[in-house]
């Protein structure tokens, strides 16, 4: 199959589905950085998109700099933009634009189907040999199950779904102006003293990560 074609379909399949999941979509669209390249846009996504990255402004923007999920409005929608993959060039974001304020069945759903999109897009760019080198897919991965395992943690401490538990962390991570990479990674060291697997490549979060973590677990706890 020809690997040029079969990418952007399956980008724009994942896409679609996602939309057709959340209520009040208006539209979805995906950027890879440095540089903000608009990769895939349906709906009002290929305008607001596109106009943020000529702005150098908004949640888009800010999510590929902070490498956090960022919600906001542009144009009078709601905007859920999550960078997907972190390597050492930058993320691959993630924009979902809503007729409402997301919830936490939106955010499930976003969750969800937002993991698969951003691997798509990273095997697409690896093959490409433009971006992704094989360490920096590694390091994504990593990154993606420490996540899995904070929320694990939430989960536990504090009986939810988990949609809420990962509303939670991001909340934290958001408040407290923190990647959520880190705050994950550094809740997983927190409770378990240690990373699962071996984690040599993957640099340790600051202490300001720990100190969310910390104020996020004693909340969990009362």
């Amino acid at each position: 199959m020809n690997q040029v074609k079969f990418g952007p379909e399956l980008i724009s399949r994942l896409m679609d589905h996602l939309c057709s999941q959340l209520s009040g979509c208006e539209g979805v669209g995906l950027s890879v950085w440095p540089g903000g390249e608009l990769l895939r846009a349906t709906g009002a996504a290929v305008e607001l998109d596109q106009a943020q990255l000529d702005s150098g402004e908004g949640p888009l923007v800010e999510a590929s700099r902070d490498e956090r999920q960022v919600s906001g409005r542009v144009r009078g929608l709601d905007v859920v933009a999550v960078p997907g993959s972190w390597g050492d060039s930058g993320p691959v974001v993630l924009t979902v634009y809503l007729s409402h304020s997301p919830g936490v069945e939106d955010l499930k759903a976003i969750e969800e189907i937002e993991p698969l999109v951003a691997t798509a897009a990273a095997v697409i760019e690896f093959c490409a040999g433009e971006v992704l080198r094989a360490d920096q897919m590694v390091r994504m991965v990593q990154h993606r199950r420490y996540i899995e395992q904070a929320k694990g943690l939430v989960m536990g401490a504090r009986p939810c779904q988990p949609g809420e538990a990962f509303e939670l962390l991001v909340r934290a991570s958001q408040n407290a102006n923190v990647k959520l990479r880190d705050v994950a990674t550094a809740l997983v060291l927190m409770i378990g003293g240690t990373l699962e697997d071996d984690a040599a490549e993957v640099a340790g979060p600051p202490l300001a990560a720990f100190d969310v973590a910390k104020r996020l677990w004693d909340a969990l706890r009362v």
